[in-house]
């Protein structure tokens, strides 16, 4: 096992806690029991019912209650399941203010927007602008632009999420910001409106694997 990879953020004093299994949406999925600790997996049990089935890989949230060591919020990625286990893999912790926001990760990426997703994908481009994404969750995008938009207003965004996977997805406005000393650019929060599932999955697996590199620059 590479020790560089990942060193676990929880230890055997979580053995026995209670454990929500939670999308990274903050959907509830199940509830289990820990049930061993590894250098780089956690084993949940079942607790008062079977398990459901998880997709090997597939990235997922722990949250873990212990009233002496505290609430602990973990990002991983799925091993093993069964109806009685599920194991998972490469633990990261998720600090207070990325729970608060949804577990939100910083990038710095630029995207297409337009009004109709078919002028999008045919590249119209007097018809595109462009804005700036300077972080986002599963949820939503903080993003920066030097036009104007209407709060409520839906589009449509396309962006590289890497080399090999493009996200074009429906948005809306819903909330917006001054940018410190720039009267030039606005900040805006934008609600993503999947209308795939396979979507919400590529932006679950990416930010799964930004978090990850983040968290082991910063170790």
């Amino acid at each position: 096992m590479n020790q560089e990879f990942t060193v676990n953020p929880i230890d055997e004093r979580y053995l026995g806690n209670v454990c929500e299994i939670r999308s990274f949406a903050n959907d509830l999925i199940g509830i289990g029991i820990i049930k061993e600790v590894g250098e780089d997996f956690i084993t949940i049990g079942a607790r008062d019912s079977e398990l459901r089935l998880f997709n090997t890989f597939q990235k997922i949230k722990l949250n873990i209650f212990n009233t002496k060591v505290g609430f602990t919020v973990i990002i991983c990625e799925v091993l093993a399941s069964t109806r009685k286990m599920l194991r998972v893999v490469s633990p990261i912790k998720i600090v207070d203010h990325e729970r608060r926001q949804g577990f939100r990760v910083a990038v710095d990426l630029h995207a297409r927007i337009s009004v109709s997703r078919d002028k999008l994908e045919r590249g119209e481009y007097e018809d595109l602008q462009v804005v700036w994404i300077k972080d986002m969750s599963i949820c939503g995008l903080r993003i920066h632009s030097d036009k104007k938009y209407i709060l409520g207003q839906v589009v449509w965004l396309t962006f590289d999420l890497d080399e090999r996977t493009k996200l074009t997805v429906k948005a809306q406005f819903v909330r917006n910001t001054d940018v410190d000393g720039r009267e030039d650019m606005h900040e805006y929060g934008i609600k993503l409106l999947f209308d795939k599932e396979e979507d919400s999955d590529k932006l679950c697996s990416y930010l799964f694997t930004a978090q990850r590199e983040q968290s082991r620059k910063v170790r």
